[in-house]
C-alpha cells in the first residue's frame, strides 16, 4: 500500500529496511527460522507490484488527459470554423450597409460626402419635416444594424473565446491575449465602419493573474466600448483606446467624438455602460464618463486581487 500511495523512494527505503531486519535477525542475534531470500524476494515482488500498480495509474491518467486535450482541440477548431463562417456570411453585407445608411444620415444632417465637399443630398426638393422624418428613419436604420453587427460579433468572440485558460494563468499571458485578441476584432470592425482607431495594450509591470470572473467583466467592458464607438461616435471619425495592464489592476481609457445629436442628457452607452459599471463598484473598481464640447471620454478601473505568493507590490504594503 505504501509503494502503491507514496513513490519510488518510500519503496526503496521500505525494500532496504526489509534486508537489513532479515540481515540482522538471522546473523546477529540467530533468531530467526524463517529463509531470509525468501521473505526479501516476496517482500520485493510486493513493493514491485505496488509500484507496478502506481505506473499504471499514472500511464491511464496521462492517456486520458491526452485524450481530452485532443477533444478541447478538436472543439476549439470546429468552434473557429463556424465563427469564421459566420463572419464571412454576415459581417461584410451589415457592415456596408451601416456604411450606406451612415452616408445618408450624413447627406441629410447637412454634412460631407466623404471627399471634403459639402452634401446636396438632402436638398432634393424635400422640406425640413420630411428631411427630419427621413434622418429619423435612416437614424434607426443604423442603430438596428450596428446592434446586429455588434450581437453577431459578440457571437463570433464567444466561439473564439476559451476562458477556461484563465485558471490557471499564473502569469497573466492569457488574459492579456483575450484582450488582444479582442481588441483586433473590434479594431478590424470600426474599420470596416470607416472609423479611424488607434488602440493601445500596454503592460505595466507585468500583466494579472485574473480570475474567469474577473476576466470576463474585463472582457465584455472591452466590448462594450467597441460597441459604444461604433454606436455613438461620429461617422469616419477618429477613436482613441488605450488598455493597461499592471500586476494589480486593469484600465481602460476611451476618447472619441460624440455625434452632434449627442448632450449631456443623453450621453451614449447609459444601459450597458450603468450596468457595468455596477460591476465594478461591487469589485472596488470604478466608471467615469464625460461628454464635454463635443469628446466623449471614459475611464474604467478595475482591481485584480494580487495572488498571496507574490511578493507585495511597491508602494503597495501589506496591511
Amino acid at each position: 500500500m505504501l509503494a502503491y500511495e507514496t513513490n519510488n523512494l518510500v519503496a526503496l527505503l521500505l525494500l532496504a529496511y526489509s534486508i537489513g531486519d532479515q540481515l540482522f535477525r538471522q546473523l546477529v542475534l540467530g533468531t530467526s527460522n524463517s529463509n531470509p531470500v525468501a521473505i526479501i524476494a516476496m517482500v520485493s515482488l510486493v513493493l514491485m507490484l505496488g509500484c507496478g500498480l502506481r505506473w499504471n495509474q499514472a500511464v491511464a491518467g496521462s492517456r486520458a488527459e491526452a485524450e481530452q486535450a485532443k477533444a478541447r482541440l478538436r472543439e476549439m477548431e470546429s468552434r473557429s470554423h463556424i465563427a469564421e463562417a459566420i463572419h464571412d456570411a454576415v459581417t461584410g453585407d451589415l457592415s456596408a450597409a451601416a456604411f450606406v445608411a451612415q452616408r445618408r444620415i450624413d447627406a441629410l444632417s447637412g454634412g460631407d460626402d466623404g471627399d471634403g465637399s459639402t452634401s446636396t443630398d438632402g436638398d432634393d426638393g424635400k422640406n425640413a419635416d420630411e428631411r427630419r422624418d427621413e434622418l429619423d428613419k435612416w437614424t434607426q436604420v443604423n442603430d438596428y444594424i450596428l446592434s446586429a453587427l455588434t450581437n453577431v460579433h459578440r457571437v463570433i468572440d464567444e466561439l473564439d473565446m476559451d476562458v477556461t485558460v484563465l485558471e490557471e494563468d499564473a502569469d497573466g499571458k492569457a488574459f492579456s491575449d483575450l484582450l488582444k485578441a479582442t481588441m483586433a476584432g473590434g479594431d478590424r470592425r470600426l474599420r470596416a465602419l470607416g472609423f479611424d482607431i488607434t488602440s493601445i495594450l500596454h503592460v505595466a509591470g507585468g500583466a494579472p493573474s485574473a480570475s474567469p470572473s474577473l476576466a470576463g467583466i474585463a472582457n465584455d467592458l472591452l466590448r462594450e466600448t467597441y460597441a459604444n464607438i461604433a454606436r455613438h461616435a461620429q461617422s469616419g471619425s477618429k477613436a482613441d483606446l488605450s488598455v493597461i495592464l499592471k500586476p494589480n489592476a486593469v484600465e481602460i481609457t476611451q476618447i472619441n467624438q460624440a455625434r452632434t445629436t449627442e448632450t449631456d442628457r443623453t450621453q451614449p452607452g447609459g444601459h450597458g455602460l450603468a450596468y457595468f459599471s455596477k460591476q465594478l463598484e461591487s469589485h472596488g473598481g470604478k466608471l467615469e464618463t464625460t461628454l464635454r464640447d463635443g469628446e466623449w471620454t471614459l475611464f474604467a478601473y478595475l482591481p485584480i486581487p494580487v495572488p498571496e505568493t507574490l511578493p507585495p507590490l511597491a508602494g503597495h504594503p501589506e496591511s
